[in-house]
């Protein structure tokens, strides 16, 4: 029977804490640590790190996976800002996306904007709109969380192109699992990483 120390003590392998993972390992620690947010008190853009896990330069590494869309950012969890990789969308967009009831006016606006007038940045939004930045943001990270549109986020830049989440990514499912389906592919990952866990855990 395990004890709570063999426990604790297999939580810090698999998480890479005892012996920090290398480029060989990383990106399976990335997906079962999935969706992967930036650091607390960063600079706005920057990449996904797992600092303390990871033997290398990591911010370096996903920086480059960004830019080539190998890690792709979304809106997940009560709209927290996280990572997963391409191969993942699916599945976390499936467990995470938070349906609209409908569709507010100024939602409406911006959806019918990027979807005839293709993706821009917010500043264009806004100039063509007649809107102010501080309504338009809001809207787009709702839009943003039920994956209707994508933040393309390829650098450290401020200035992120918005795209239709469908024309992006047509091979992504919206529905090819239900919130419990997906649930129940997610909970393996974070099994394994937790070694021990229960409901009230």
């Amino acid at each position: 029977m395990l004890t709570q120390l063999d426990i604790n003590a297999l939580r810090m392998e698999r998480q890479f804490f005892t012996n920090p993972s290398n480029e060989d390992t990383y990106d399976t620690l990335f997906e079962n640590m999935s969706p992967v947010p930036t650091v607390y008190w960063c600079a706005p853009g920057n990449p996904p790190t797992l600092p303390l896990h990871a033997a290398f330069d990591d911010y370096a590494y996903n920086s480059d996976r960004r830019s080539r869309r190998e890690i792709l950012k979304g809106r997940f969890g009560g709209g927290s800002i996280g990572y997963v990789s391409k191969e993942d969308l699916e599945l976390f967009a499936c467990l995470y996306k938070k349906e609209l009831a409908g569709l507010s006016n100024l939602q409406l606006e911006l959806m019918e904007l990027l979807m005839h007038q293709g993706p821009m940045n917010i500043g264009l939004m806004k100039e063509m709109t007649g809107m102010l930045v501080k309504d338009i943001t809001p809207a787009l990270h709702k839009l943003q969380e039920a994956f209707l549109i994508y933040e393309d986020q390829l650098d450290n830049d401020g200035d992120r192109g918005w795209y239709l989440f469908e024309s992006e990514f047509p091979q992504v499912n919206l529905n090819r699992y239900s919130k419990m389906e997906a649930l129940q592919l997610a909970i393996p990952r974070f099994a394994h990483l937790s070694v021990f866990f229960d409901q009230d855990k």
